[in-house]
This record gives structure tokens, C-alpha cells and sequence, in this order.
């Protein structure tokens, strides 16, 4: 699949995004984002991908059993301990079954979402510091405001549109 260049949220997925991610809050909630690409039209020849279906996610997150992250970029405060409220991470066994059941639905794992209850709906330099492979994010604030992110390790995000379908 190509580098989509916008995101659209179909049907209600975008209110049950930011319903799922806010509901742990103080806490980062997390899901998967399940859809497909869009196919090109004679108005639009960009890619765009299709948000069909949130898979809510437990946030499995353990400052005592994840110690992968990077902190010598002195962006990340090693003295101070990443806990829920600051750091999500989604149980790989999740995103297995995530990906088998939208395969058998034909549809494809497009990429996670995640909330930042105490900030804004950009990359943090907790987000930066743990992208292990190029994938899209999208991050919701607590006001609802949510971006799309194209993430890819040691670069910059590239900031993708997001597009809401008209409530059902």
C-alpha cells in the first residue's frame, strides 16, 4: 500500500475512536485502525485510505516490563517514569488477531490510534522515540481533536488529512 496522503474516518468510526481512546482516561487508551485503501477516481488521483472499523485496545503498558525505549536523545526524561498517563503500548497477540480478523473481512490493519489526555493531538517525544517501523498514527486530544501521522523512524512525521463522514 502507498503513503496515503489523506484519512478518512467512514460511517461513525471516528466518534467510536474518540469515545474508545477517551473512556481510560487519565490514562492513554489505544485501538487499531481497520479499513482499506481508497481506490483512485477521476477527481482525486491521491491515495487516501478508509477508516472502517475501530478495534479498541487494552493499553498494556508496564515501565517494568517494556525497557526499550531510547532516552540518550535527552528528549525523554530518564528520571522521570513513563506510566499509562504518558505511554500506551497494544499487546502484539491483539494486533495479530486484529489483522486475521479484518483479512477474513478483506480488510487491512491500517495503523494505531492513541490519546493524549494532558496534551495536544501531535507526536510526543515518548510517540518519536518508540516508532519501530513507518505506520500511520492518529492522535486524539482531550478536546476530541484528533491528526493523522505518517511516522517513519528518524525522520520528521509527515502530518496527514483527516476527513470525518457525515454522522449516520
Amino acid at each position: 500500500m502507498k503513503i496515503p496522503s489523506l484519512i478518512k474516518f467512514e460511517h461513525n468510526s471516528f466518534l467510536v475512536l474518540c469515545r474508545t481512546v477517551q473512556a481510560v482516561a487519565p490514562e492513554e487508551g489505544c485501538a487499531l485502525l481497520l479499513g482499506s485503501e481508497a481506490q483512485p477516481s477521476s477527481y482525486s488521483k491521491e491515495t487516501h485510505w478508509r477508516v472502517q472499523l475501530i478495534w479498541p485496545c487494552c493499553n498494556i503498558w508496564d515501565s517494568d516490563k517494556f525497557t526499550f525505549f531510547d532516552s540518550s536523545n535527552g528528549s525523554i526524561d530518564p528520571q522521570k517514569p513513563l506510566t499509562k498517563e504518558t505511554r500506551f503500548a497494544i499487546d502484539p497477540r491483539e494486533q495479530i488477531l486484529a489483522q486475521q480478523w479484518a483479512r477474513e473481512r478483506n480488510m487491512t490493519l491500517l495503523g494505531s490510534a492513541h490519546s493524549h489526555p494532558h496534551g495536544k493531538s501531535i507526536p510526543s517525544a515518548v510517540d518519536l522515540s518508540s516508532i519501530s517501523s513507518p505506520g500511520l498514527m492518529v492522535i486524539v486530544d482531550k478536546s476530541n481533536q484528533a491528526q493523522a501521522w505518517w511516522m517513519e523512524k528518524g525522520q520528521i512525521c509527515k502530518p496527514l488529512e483527516l476527513v470525518q463522514s457525515p454522522q449516520e
